[in-house]
């Protein structure tokens, strides 16, 4: 005989209301700890805050940060093909 599960309404609220101001404000901060403690990725910052200021609106803001994504990954694709090129030619 089959069990009967018994469900019960969430005793807290699970989803709290999306606060967009919140949500940047804390990512500034976050931001700011993360150039803070590494401080060689802040003319990169800057590279981005130039592009992304200069994007217009927020839809053109978002293209060019996956452009910006896009290209680091080809690089790294690049260097990864190298690497295995080079790891290779060492085991032949």
């Amino acid at each position: 005989m089959a069990r009967q599960l018994k469900i019960h309404p969430p005793q807290k609220k699970l989803v709290q209301s999306w606060k967009p101001e919140i949500v940047l404000e804390n990512a500034l901060k976050e931001r700011s700890r993360f150039l803070e403690k590494y401080p060689r990725y802040k003319k990169f910052q800057n590279e981005i805050d130039r592009l992304v200021e200069k994007a217009g609106n927020s839809e053109n803001k978002m293209t060019v940060l996956a452009l910006m994504i896009e290209s680091k990954l080809a690089d790294l694709h690049q260097q990864l093909n190298k690497l295995n090129g080079i790891l290779l030619t060492s085991f032949s």
